[in-house]
């Protein structure tokens, strides 16, 4: 599937300005590592495109047809669809899919969360390490 078969919604053959913004957005995303965002802000919207069928439904095909605009790999896939898929219809509607994107912002924020106390940690130790190297020099220029 081509990309641009993807947004041309209407089947027009052609892009119109609503398709091309998505695009851009998407690329926009994707180029900041701000894709699990996106999808979560515009989870409509990400639906509807992943809902290529127009079923009111993601079957793990149309998933996997568009999983790298978002950034998902291919072995996440099958987990999203094992987690998410409430209903036991092997696809995801609207609400399912949108549980997949609270998760994923979750899940982010709490790498974020703990990137951010690791290296908090490391530059407590930094400063605590060159504060006991400038107490060793101070110990050692005094005379006895």
């Amino acid at each position: 599937m081509l990309l641009f078969d993807l947004l041309d919604w209407d089947g027009k053959g052609e892009i119109g300005f609503d398709e091309f913004y998505m695009l851009v957005c998407i690329i926009m995303a994707h180029e900041n590592h701000l894709e699990k965002q996106f999808m979560y802000r515009h989870s409509h919207a990400v639906f509807e495109l992943l809902d290529i069928d127009g079923g009111h439904t993601v079957a793990p095909a149309e998933f996997q047809a568009t999983r790298f605009l978002f950034n998902i790999r291919k072995t996440e896939l099958s987990q999203i669809f094992k987690d998410f898929d409430i209903s036991g219809d092997e696809q995801l509607n609207y609400k399912e899919f949108r549980m997949f994107t609270i998760f994923c912002i979750d899940r982010q924020q709490r790498k974020a969360k703990d990137k951010l106390k690791r290296e908090m940690a490391k530059a407590a130790a930094e400063v605590e390490a060159e504060e006991e190297y400038a107490d060793f020099t101070k110990f050692k220029q005094k005379k006895f």
